[in-house]
């Protein structure tokens, strides 16, 4: 038997509308490991309502982990997602120099931005504290706006081959050793790409998923929660990315098919057997 692999998850909790931690912990726990939420500002509801009332909670998070280094608490992995402004990155870096370490895996979702422009609760200030972040990170996981604001590169409804490829290239550059761009444009309207860099070897491969017809909040939190862990499982960054990918693209689709209300998220729930180890 040997221990298991604990997981420190900085993310905001949205008490209603599946993002978030409320992805990361149901997620990683069905995977096997214990999912810590820290959690970055409490909102009533996830972002898509429009209407919400929140609490930052940049004010303890330093209390926190005085508390935790006291009492000897060690992670196997630091993962960033959402936060509350650009004043929190210092924190989450700190974070990650406290319990991620050296050799530690730290994955880092910059969540700020999508379709070509920042979310409506940031200013510009985000784009340059991120880049620190994503410097330490071990795994970025931005989407295309994302990757595209972190690198200065003019944001393009179309991207072929190249130009993803370049796009990663410059991400790697910022620091971490493998580099994972969701949602790129494709060629094919029907089709959305994701493309997986490792600057070791300087390997790309893109994975390539169908664009169903359900736009929702959450979903880059489902996929970097399952990518997460199976890299905490010893799988290859090519490898996580494809299982991370036909769990979302299953997960989204029953979905769709159940006509409910977009803004609650995606319904996992009953798929997160199909996460559960099976040695």
């Amino acid at each position: 038997m040997t221990p298991t692999k604990r997981v420190l998850a900085i993310h905001d909790l949205c008490s209603f509308g599946r993002c978030s931690l409320t992805a990361a912990v149901p997620v990683l726990s069905a995977m096997g490991f214990q999912c810590c939420p820290f959690p970055t500002a409490l909102f009533s509801n996830n972002l898509t309502y429009g209407d919400f009332t929140s609490v930052d909670c940049t004010a303890s998070m330093t209390g926190f982990m005085d508390k935790w280094q006291h009492l000897g608490l060690t992670f196997d992995a630091v993962y960033s997602g959402f936060l509350a402004n650009a004043g929190q990155i210092s924190v989450v870096r700190d974070a990650a120099r406290r319990f991620a370490g050296q050799d530690g895996l730290l994955v880092v979702d910059p969540a700020m931005a999508d379709d070509g422009k920042l979310y409506p609760v940031f200013g510009p200030d985000i784009v340059p504290e991120m880049r620190k972040l994503v410097s330490d990170a071990t795994v970025a996981t931005p989407n295309y706006t994302e990757a595209c604001l972190l690198t200065d590169t003019p944001y393009s409804p179309t991207a072929g081959t190249e130009a993803v490829l370049a796009l990663c290239r410059a991400t790697a550059a910022l620091g971490p050793k493998q580099v994972v761009i969701t949602s790129v444009p494709s060629a094919d309207a029907g089709k959305i790409l994701i493309a997986a860099y490792e600057a070791a070897g300087d390997a790309y491969t893109e994975t390539t998923v169908d664009r169903i017809p359900f736009a929702t909040c959450g979903t880059g939190d489902l996929f970097t929660s399952v990518l997460t862990g199976f890299l905490l499982r010893g799988a290859a960054v090519t490898d996580s990315v494809g299982a991370a990918a036909h769990f979302l693209s299953e997960t989204i689709a029953y979905t769709c098919a159940a006509g409910s209300d977009y803004r609650e998220g995606v319904q996992f729930e009953r798929f997160l057997g199909r996460l559960v180890p099976q040695d």
